[in-house]
């Protein structure tokens, strides 16, 4: 049985990022995923301009694996134009995207084993066993990369589940469309509309060929939510053959680690909660992972005190998205007392457009 320095679970962004980072410090790096590659991933898939940061860490420019590039942004209010401004931000499918960081993984150096489900987690003394479907892998450490309902956080006790209120339901659906349809209808300008009736907001983003269609709101509020998101399709003439739906986590956990184990991307809430963007704090966070595991194996230790170093790694990160669930917590106090209007989430958003680096 062959055992490995790390073992990642999930090859999204965060256990892509993960992976590819240890295999390039030299660590014996097995990378798990329960699809088979390249798999599909539900998302509206936009990035916003810090995209060149995460693509010139590999060494690659943004057009190979960006589907269109826009050159604005609208917001509505109940119908209303709040926000308009100019957003050179990035669209892609989220097969090429994950995929384009599993790549650099194994060409760095980590071995990959897709249609892999992970079933349990074991921390036995001096080692970590991870039980799957294509038999049991062996390891010092264990990233769990796996998302939202994440198994290695289940097994190791690091979070048992995200609440009604702590993650949020999204439907989406791509719409076949013509790039000279897209040009008249849309441009190159991403659309977002939020009505003071939801918490949550509804998306439009034109990519090549197709148009990404979606909304999302907290679990606790999604009842309806189906019937909203046909509601949104007949209001914007759209016609819907396949939809998609996945959970989202608005809650950072406070300790995403543990002995032998870090938690990376959804699976430890590193999601800005405000509008659901979980790509880039999943790189940082995977990324982050695969510094404390380096030093933990140089270092021969551990223990739950050198994978405390994990907060640290990850401390800005953490303060923005922090600052994001504030923001989320200010919206929905305007809405439960009836005072969020148009004026107010004008200057709302320009408010977080002139402070943040994630609208």
């Amino acid at each position: 049985m062959a055992t490995y320095d790390v073992i990642v679970v999930g090859s999204g962004p965060a256990g892509s990022a993960a992976a590819e980072k240890c295999a390039r410090f030299g660590l014996k790096t097995i990378l798990l995923e329960k699809e088979k590659l390249p798999r599909d991933k539900p998302c509206g898939g936009m990035l916003c301009p810090s995209i060149r940061e995460v693509v010139g860490i590999y060494g690659s420019s943004v057009e190979d694996i960006v589907e269109r590039n826009t050159d604005s942004m609208k917001i509505y209010f109940d119908g209303e134009i709040v926000l308009e401004k100019r957003y050179p931000a990035f669209l892609f499918s989220r097969d090429k995207f994950d995929y384009f960081i599993t790549k650099k993984a194994i060409e760095s150096g980590a071995t990959v084993v897709d249609e892999c489900r992970v079933s349990d987690v074991v921390i036995d003394g001096s080692k970590v066993k991870v039980t799957s479907d294509k038999g049991v892998f062996v390891s010092k450490i264990v990233i769990g990369a796996d998302s939202v309902n994440s198994v290695v956080a289940k097994k190791t006790g690091l979070n048992e589940g995200f609440g009604m209120d702590e993650a949020a339901l999204a439907i989406e659906t791509e719409i076949k469309m013509s790039n000279k349809e897209i040009e008249r209808r849309y441009g190159n300008c991403a659309i977002l509309y939020a009505h003071h009736n939801f918490v949550g907001y509804e998306w439009v983003f034109p990519k090549n060929g197709c148009v990404n269609v979606g909304l999302g709101t907290k679990v606790s509020k999604s009842a309806k939510l189906r019937e909203r998101f046909s509601e949104m399709l007949e209001r914007l003439d759209l016609k819907a053959d396949v939809v998609k739906a996945h959970m989202i986590p608005l809650k950072l956990l406070e300790k995403p680690y543990s002995e032998r184990v870090i938690l990376a991307g959804d699976a430890g809430g590193f999601v800005f909660p405000l509008v659901g963007a979980g790509i880039w704090p999943a790189i940082i966070s995977g990324r982050a992972a695969a510094d404390v595991c380096y030093d933990a194996v140089r270092k021969d230790d551990y223990s739950e005190k050198i994978f405390a170093k994990y907060l640290f790694v990850c401390r800005d990160i953490r303060r923005d998205i922090k600052t994001c669930d504030m923001q989320l917590k200010f919206v929905e106090l305007c809405m439960k007392y009836r005072i969020l209007n148009p004026v107010i989430a004008k200057n709302f958003l320009k408010f977080i457009d002139e402070t943040e680096k994630y609208i």
